[in-house]
Order: C-alpha cells, then structure tokens, then sequence
C-alpha cells in the first residue's frame, strides 16, 4: 500500500507516541539551510523481480538534529518530556512550539527538533525529484547526484 502523511498540527504531537514505522533502510539524502528541510530516503531495490517501492521521510523547518547517513528500520516517535528536556538542554535558542522527535533504528536514537515531518510512499526512482520536498537548484541531489 502507498501511503501518505502530514504532521505539523499539535494534537498529532503527543509525548511518547509513535508516528512512523518502517522496517525498511533509509538515507539521509539531502539537507538544504536556506529552506531548512530534511529528507531521508529508501533505495528502490529490486527483490523478487519486482522493484521496491520509494519513501522519502521530510522534516521541515529543522531547527536541531542529531542524524546518521543511514537508518536500518526506522522509528520517528514524539520525544518523552524527559527526552525533550534533554535535547533542549543540549540546544538553546529553539522554538518553544519546535517538536522533539527521536528516530530509533537498531537500539540507538538520534533526534530531530523540527515544526512538521510527512512521508509519502510511491514508485518513483531514486533519483526522482521528492514529492514532498523542493530543493534549489544548487542543493537539488538530482543534479548533485547526476
């Protein structure tokens, strides 16, 4: 099933609560500073004759981030208070409305203080520009990447 979603709205933010889940390997596939956008990515391998299917993860703004190039399986859940206390702890200067988010992957966490995060699930390629995300020209990874 291809599947789309947009979370920037506060009741959607609940402290603790899962919002996305896959088991699937992700990339850290571009970042930009002038829009502040975060986009991971899945490989769109073939497996048993059939191509898999493109998901891209978009955070946006991103005010603070503790990322890896790659993610096997990945987790994005709302941050406990205690998380949250933690991570602005470690970030001054954030927005008081900035959501916490923690992405799991293999027993480890990292984090992302953004406003909004969405995916979309589709059949694109790799190296098709994202749904979700504009990149200019100087930052897009079709043009970086070839």
């Amino acid at each position: 099933m291809l599947a789309r979603d947009w979370l920037n709205a506060e009741e959607r933010f609940v402290p603790g609560a899962e919002l996305f889940r896959s088991d699937r390997a992700f990339t850290t596939w571009a970042y930009t500073i002038s829009h502040s956008q975060l986009l991971l990515r899945t490989r769109t391998a073939w497996r048993d004759g059939c191509r898999q299917s493109r998901i891209d993860v978009l955070f946006k703004p991103v005010q603070a981030m503790k990322i890896r190039i790659e993610y096997d399986g990945l987790v994005i859940r709302c941050a406990t208070s205690a998380e949250e206390e933690w991570i602005r702890a470690d970030n001054t200067g954030l927005a008081l409305d900035a959501r916490c988010l923690i992405l799991e992957t293999g027993g480890d966490q990292d984090y992302v203080v953004t406003h909004a995060v969405g995916w979309e699930e589709d059949m694109e390629t790799d190296r098709d520009p994202s749904k979700l995300a504009g990149f200019a020209p100087g930052s897009d990874p079709n043009r970086i990447l070839g």
